[in-house]
């Protein structure tokens, strides 16, 4: 067989139930690149009379790709649907695009609103030439050496769009690019890509592991003195950041609980980042959507994102491994007791209710086949 690189939608689908845990199983095939969770939404009206900030985003209280023990993709779990917001303005960031088409429900042209969703396995996503590259094998799911591979969906209430349109109904779709072939056509295609020669000794490749948070502060913070002890082991490429204001129904994000970010090695004392948000990191997001509020003067306003902070780790460590997969806390350079890495918050306001989601994007070595024994 030779190396074949496929896109194909898979026919099992996520249906859509309120504030339960949606899961289905994911087809065990080659090495998976990257995941497209498209989320079709059928709302109760057309939404152009009314539409809560976010609220087509809201649809993913988590979404968690699994394989046996091992977690591949999650976001930071809350019923408000932020975790979905996140997600989506990462995939902007990643250079994924809007994630929808038109947002109105109007027949004949929608009968539903299709949200996309990008998990990206690897860390390149654009080729040396800058083209979109689904097949990136920086990193990769083994799917055919999975003994189950499944996909949760945890939703929220139907009100995450709104109190007067809700959610009527909704499918999750996933279209899945994987790469097959032998297991060494597979490693010719990653030594094509630059990856073999620079892959951790004894591994085969690397894999996400994703982990989240959430930290719900209950008071004001000063110079980075709300602190949280940041994932050890593995490779660390990004932390995320999503602060929001608790309010009756729906959170929103807020602009004044985060000020300031701290990346602290209590080991060494090394401090890698402490920086207000402004500056260094709200300033790269890209510009919001369409798909804000049914009032002008809000919808204006939040075109320009708040209160999400992408943190790339990727810059700050030295070596091919660290350039490529993000900070090295295998414990090579960095203890593994906990608390050796510190992630640290300047809160400069606070109400009961408040939270940071934080979603760590993380890498692991992978010693396993590539593909399956002919």
């Amino acid at each position: 067989m030779s190396l074949r690189k496929v896109t194909q939608t898979q026919t099992t689908t996520g249906a859509w139930v309120a504030s339960t845990t949606v899961g289905f199983d994911v087809e065990r095939i080659g090495l998976i690149t990257r995941v497209h969770a498209t989320v079709e939404i059928t709302p109760s009206a057309t939404l152009q009379a009314a539409h809560q900030p976010d609220g087509l985003f809201r649809t993913l209280q988590n979404l968690t790709l699994k394989g046996g023990a091992h977690t591949y993709f999650t976001l930071p779990s809350e019923p408000g649907g932020q975790p979905g917001v996140l997600l989506h303005y990462l995939n902007q960031v990643d250079g994924f695009g809007v994630g929808h088409s038109k947002g109105s429900v109007t027949a004949p042209d929608h009968t539903y609103v299709p949200v996309n969703y990008i998990w990206h396995a690897g860390t390149r996503p654009r080729d040396k030439y800058g083209r979109d590259d689904p097949w990136d094998l920086s990193a990769f799911i083994p799917a055919s050496q999975e003994q189950s591979l499944r996909c949760e969906w945890v939703t929220g209430p139907n009100t995450v769009l709104d109190d007067t349109v809700t959610i009527s109904s909704a499918v999750l779709r996933l279209t899945i690019q994987r790469v097959m072939g032998t297991q060494s056509e597979i490693l010719e295609e990653m030594q094509r890509q630059g990856v073999l020669d620079i892959l951790p000794d004894g591994a085969n490749g690397m894999i996400p592991a994703w982990t989240a948070k959430i930290n719900s502060p209950t008071n004001t913070a000063s110079d980075y003195t709300l602190e949280e002890d940041v994932p050890l082991g593995g490779w660390l490429k990004r932390i995320s950041i999503l602060a929001q204001d608790a309010t009756a129904t729906r959170p929103l994000r807020a602009a004044d609980v985060v000020s300031g970010i701290r990346l602290k090695i209590v080991q060494t004392g090394e401090t890698l980042i402490e920086a207000n948000v402004d500056g260094v990191f709200a300033g790269s997001l890209p510009l919001g959507t369409g798909l804000e509020a049914d009032d002008a003067v809000t919808d204006f306003n939040l075109h320009a994102p708040y209160g999400i902070f992408p943190v790339d780790l990727r810059g700050h460590g030295q070596g091919p491994l660290s350039r490529e997969w993000g900070l090295d806390l295998t414990g090579e350079l960095v203890s593994l007791q906990t608390g050796a890495v510190k992630l640290g918050f300047t809160v400069p306001t606070n109400a009961s209710g408040d939270d940071i989601l934080i979603l760590y994007e993380r890498f692991e070595p992978y010693d396993g086949r590539l593909a399956p024994v002919n």
